[in-house]
């Protein structure tokens, strides 16, 4: 039997810093945030996706959709002819597609690097221009990140050179095929002349010693001072960080159910929303504007 699988891109740019937490550590950092084991590239979890997409169902979409979409389990008051289902869709965890970091010309830019590329082509199918080599030392860059009179690109303290024999709008061309991944007004404008492509190795260094480290404290409300055993350190992502996620809709798992799985969660998640993602709600952290794209169709055949 041969059955329709849809994928749905979902996107995610932060707008503020979002720490989803891997859990206390002994390191430097009391609260690091939660990575990929082989890269150490930020990552966030499936887990999170989907309790936060199952609250926003429930709000949009009303609890029967919401059970369709992401399964449930009989509720102790509920009857027992009620039975428990799984979900139809299939979370991919959120992988990193571009991440902001300092520069000396342009205010900052945004990295990626080409395993960051081919992993998300690989997923997506979404073709991007992908440069065949780079070296450690070397950038291929958007305009604004050039230094004036100098044929190079000073991201946080490492300057790196324009890679030889690579036409100045390289960068620019991976750009356009990535613009359109969010709808946000700076991304949009600024992509295409803030973009940087460096080595798969540098990006990792990046990514791991230039996130946002926030010492965190309580304060008595009577002595107005430290709380004793209050202190740590905090790991966040920073905001404009841009991260992707594949959704797969498969067949429904609900006994009698009827509708379009399909539609449902294109209706979720259609049009530009922000959602809350990960810990410190109540102090703004989190906040994540989403952007939706049905890829092609995709069968599976049993």
């Amino acid at each position: 039997m041969t059955n329709n699988m849809k994928r749905h891109l979902l996107t995610l740019y932060t707008r503020t810093p979002l720490h989803v937490g891997s859990g206390t550590s002994v390191d430097v950092v009391d609260l690091p945030i939660m990575r990929e084991r082989i890269t150490g590239f930020p990552v966030i979890p499936s887990t999170s996706l989907k309790g936060v997409l199952r609250e926003a169902s429930r709000q949009k979409l009303g609890e029967d959709k919401t059970r369709l979409l992401f399964g449930e389990d009989r509720r102790p008051n509920e009857k027992e002819s009620v039975a428990s289902h799984a979900g139809c869709v299939q979370i991919i965890e959120a992988k990193l597609l571009a991440f902001p970091v300092r520069s000396l010309a342009g205010c900052f830019a945004w990295l990626t690097c080409p395993v960051v590329l081919r992993r998300f082509q690989r997923d997506t199918e979404i073709p991007v221009n992908i440069p065949a080599t780079l070296e450690a030392e070397h950038v291929i860059a958007g305009s604004d990140l050039l230094v004036p009179g100098r044929n190079e690109v000073v991201i946080e303290e490492y300057a790196l050179t324009l890679q030889p024999g690579v036409a100045l709008t390289a960068a620019a061309e991976t750009a356009r095929g990535m613009q359109n991944l969010t709808m946000d007004s700076l991304w949009q404008d600024s992509i295409t002349k803030r973009l940087a492509i460096i080595h798969d190795e540098n990006f990792q260094h990046f990514v791991t010693t230039c996130t946002e480290v926030v010492a965190r404290i309580a304060i008595n409300p009577g002595t107005r001072t430290n709380t004793g055993g209050a202190l740590f350190n905090q790991e966040n992502v920073p905001c404009e960080a841009l991260f992707y996620s594949v959704l797969h809709v498969l067949p429904s798992r609900k006994p009698g159910s009827n509708g379009d799985p399909n539609q449902y969660l294109a209706d979720l998640l259609s049009g530009a929303h922000v959602i809350q993602i990960g810990g410190d709600e109540t102090t703004g952290h989190g906040l994540c504007e989403t952007n939706h794209q049905l890829l092609d169709e995709k069968k599976e055949v049993k």
